[in-house]
């Protein structure tokens, strides 16, 4: 079956490779790999992972731009550890006079903006910071990802942020009081930032499946470092699959038979069927030369009812997005995509779901050109050649456009509020319908595209997103590219944008879109493909205000100025395209009586 993607292209995709990619990435110290070890006292010590699943103390890190040379943030490569000692007055808000020099810096959260916490601390000496949460009530649990109104996240930027060059954490609050009780007793607390000798799995491609559309997967991953001085022989690595309800589901074993020092092992398991049950699975990688517990790591993926997803299904609050220097650079235009790979069967796709992060900011009162997000569903594979149109370094989403099999705007409103998940209905770009025909054993991209051009505001929009998700990555398909001055197949580097394909089944949430099409029958486009000229005949229930028309790229970028009709129910409206490129285009219609997108084609 051409599903697995013929998989030992993996090979050429070495991490090394893979990494390089996400160079758009802005999430500084989020998860570089290492765990957080408490390791001394002993009563007290214990090891944390990077994240934050409900119920399960863990730590997440900076999201935001550092000042370091390194251009997004803070990032460590080795080992750090240090003594913790509390900040002058706990919340890290005011300079203080305590020397930190060498020390980690413990603060609670709280009273001002991270970053300045971070600045504080880096003034006095301290090396890292630590940053602890707090109770949003009394019955919040120790491990929540909400405490009432809190929520455990991402530390955002703020005060001083540019000035940044330590690395911070962020603990939940069982922890918190561990590390606090054990100073109050005054004993010595030590962390240590620490590398484990195993890191980056994988075991898909997307980290949600619709259990309609559940295949194989093409490969299960992970990287082991021998961190010794000595060449290591026999080394055995281990991926065991347990399925929602925790039991162990299947083994699978890697013998490596020569380790060389200090050397990354990209490890590629043979593919690997999950059968579809519902729910969260769990795939744990251990070996056998290394039996700490940091090395031990593990990688998850889900089966859902009608959703494929990119993200973690969990939103990090602040979204993701460029400085507005970078914005600028790029032309005010920003495009990102989300895989998806259908099974073996067909499937129909209904709704769009995606999250603004920041449209308190970037909201342009009376002007809904300037708030308009646009949603595409691409085929990747347009000339059937068995390789994604995203593969070249020079590729753009514009390589797709005779891919593009729905496209719908959605306008942001003055009432919408960030962070809080948008589902947009679907209808297919040819016939209108309402949903659209995926084929079987297919790619596709889900794409959220923005152009702050008309907004004039000089602000990106902050896509919404989750914390990172390691992917098996594909030369073919990448799995979350992001358009942005130029193609980056990797994304953003420790952050995933949300941009889920909904199939038919799913009920949305409270904030729903229910678009007013354009009936087929009102409208005639002669001729197409056109040379000089499009004509647009109109045939409406009743005189309608205005009608605009504009012509849109196969991204959804205008490419004309709207041409207005005023007080108009019978006619022909004019479109200019001799200028325009040989190429697949979309007249953007709009009316009193609804709105629609249809395919033209441009032939000089």
């Amino acid at each position: 079956m051409n599903k697995i993607f013929n998989y030992l292209l993996l090979l050429c995709c070495l991490f090394g490779a893979a990494q390089t990619l996400n160079a758009q990435g802005e999430q500084g110290t989020d998860d570089d790999g290492f765990v957080v070890q408490i390791t001394s006292p002993a009563s007290i010590a214990q090891t944390i992972f990077h994240g934050f699943d409900e119920g399960v103390c863990q730590w997440v890190g900076q999201s935001f731009t550092a000042g370091t040379s390194e251009p997004y943030g803070v990032s460590l490569t080795e080992d750090l550890c240090g003594d913790v000692v509390w900040a002058d007055d706990s919340l890290g808000c005011t300079p203080g006079v305590k020397d930190l020099t060498g020390k980690f810096a413990l603060m609670r959260r709280g009273g001002c903006n991270f970053s300045l916490k971070m600045y504080h601390a880096q003034e006095r000496g301290a090396i890292a910071c630590i940053v602890l949460n707090n109770y949003g009530n009394a019955a919040d649990g120790p491990c929540s990802t909400y405490s009432g109104t809190l929520l455990f996240g991402g530390m955002a930027g703020g005060d001083s942020a540019s000035a940044v060059n330590i690395p911070a954490v962020f603990l939940e609050r069982q922890t918190a009081e561990a590390i606090d009780g054990a100073l109050a007793a005054g004993e010595a607390v030590n962390i240590c930032f620490a590398f484990p000798r195993m890191s980056t799995p994988t075991s898909a491609s997307m980290y949600a499946t619709p259990l309609s559309q559940v295949d194989t997967m093409a490969a299960i991953t992970v990287l082991y470092n021998n961190r010794s001085l000595a060449t290591q022989t026999d080394v055995n690595v281990k991926a065991e699959i347990f399925d929602p309800s925790g039991a162990l589901h299947g083994t699978m074993v890697y013998n490596m038979p020569v380790s060389e020092p200090s050397v990354d092992s990209f490890i590629i398991f043979p593919p690997y069927y999950a059968p579809p049950m519902k729910g969260k699975w769990t795939v744990r990688f251990t070996n056998d030369k290394y039996s700490e517990s940091i090395d031990t790591v593990y990688s998850y993926f889900e089966h859902t009812d009608y959703t494929f997803a990119t993200d973690n299904l969990v939103i990090d609050p602040g979204g993701i997005g460029p400085s507005n220097l970078d914005f600028e650079n790029a032309g005010f235009k920003i495009q990102s995509g989300g895989l998806v790979l259908t099974g073996d069967a067909p499937a129909k796709a209904t709704y769009a779901t995606f999250a603004i992060s920041n449209i308190d900011s970037v909201y342009v009162d009376n002007n809904p050109t300037a708030n308009i997000i646009g949603i595409g569903l691409y085929k990747a594979d347009v000339d059937g050649d068995g390789d994604g149109e995203l593969t070249a370094a020079t590729s753009t989403f514009g390589d797709m456009a005779a891919g593009l099999l729905s496209y719908v705007d959605y306008e942001m409103t003055a009432n919408d509020e960030n962070d809080k998940l948008i589902h947009v209905p679907l209808t297919d770009l040819i016939t209108g319908e309402n949903g659209v025909e995926l084929e079987a054993n297919q790619a596709y991209y889900i794409s959220l595209y923005y152009d702050g051009l008309e907004a004039g505001t000089g602000r990106c929009v902050r896509f919404g997103n989750s914390l990172d998700v390691n992917y098996a990555s594909f030369d073919t398909y990448p799995t979350t590219p992001l358009e942005f001055g130029q193609l980056y197949g990797g994304g953003w580097d420790g952050a995933i944008v949300i941009q889920r394909l909904q199939l038919d089944g799913f009920v949305p949430g409270v904030k729903t879109v229910e678009p007013n099409v354009l009936a087929d029958s009102k409208i005639n486009i002669t001729p197409n493909p056109a040379n000089e000229f499009v004509n647009l005949e109109l045939k409406l229930d009743a005189v309608n205000p205005s009608v605009a028309v504009s012509i849109l790229d196969g991204r959804g970028k205008l490419v004309t100025g709207s041409q207005v009709e005023k007080n108009i129910q019978n006619g022909v409206m004019n479109l200019d395209v001799k200028n325009l490129a040989s190429g697949v285009y979309y007249l953007w219609i709009r009316s009193a009586e609804g709105s629609t997108m249809k395919k033209i084609v441009v032939c000089h």
